[in-house]
């Protein structure tokens, strides 16, 4: 169950790096990411029915603190090859020869949002530069979907390596 969590949100993740980038095909890849995490409840109760009755807080505690880390982590592991990717994207010697340059090329290469807001009083080059910074958007979101399908299909071949074949945690004691 944990290994095939973990494999059903990569998929997720490669269908934000395969499928059009449309409402549908997004929302069907985070349904299937959300659907796939939810199978680390169970990673609680087969931490929790490996410890014995007297450590069961410490063992909360650490699992706890494992569930959190590895959230944060990958929030901020994604979010830096998100921004890495936009930004390389948007290169500063393009914007400087569509006459972006010093604050506004920043303003441009910090966000999607900052890229079209200042598009919309760009003028001539506005057009080009609205599509070269949601076509950099777009890539970014094709390479975090194949690095989280990695990730997750990785975790989810480390999981089902190491996890006890005979375990059973319907009988658990806490």
């Amino acid at each position: 169950m944990l290994a095939g969590g973990l494999a059903v949100s990569g998929g997720g993740f490669l269908l934000i790096a395969l499928a059009p980038t449309t409402y549908p095909w997004v929302a069907l890849s985070l349904l299937l990411i959300g659907a796939g995490m939810g199978s680390l409840a169970i990673a609680s109760a087969v931490i929790m029915a490996g410890a014995p009755p007297e450590k069961s807080g410490s063992a909360a505690a650490i699992e706890e603190t494992g569930y959190e880390l590895g959230s944060v982590l990958g929030v901020a592991v994604l979010g830096s090859i998100a921004a890495a990717t936009y930004r390389g994207g948007l290169s500063l010697t393009d914007l400087a020869a569509d006459g972006v340059t010093g604050a506004a090329a920043q303003t441009v290469r910090e966000s999607l949002a900052g890229a079209l807001a200042f598009a919309q009083h760009a003028g001539p080059a506005a057009g080009a530069l609205a599509h070269r910074a949601q076509q950099s958007f777009t890539d970014s979101l094709d390479v975090v979907g194949l690095s989280g399908a990695g990730l997750m299909l990785l975790a989810a071949l480390a999981v089902w390596a190491l996890t006890p074949k005979h375990l059973d945690i319907s009988e658990g004691h806490h």
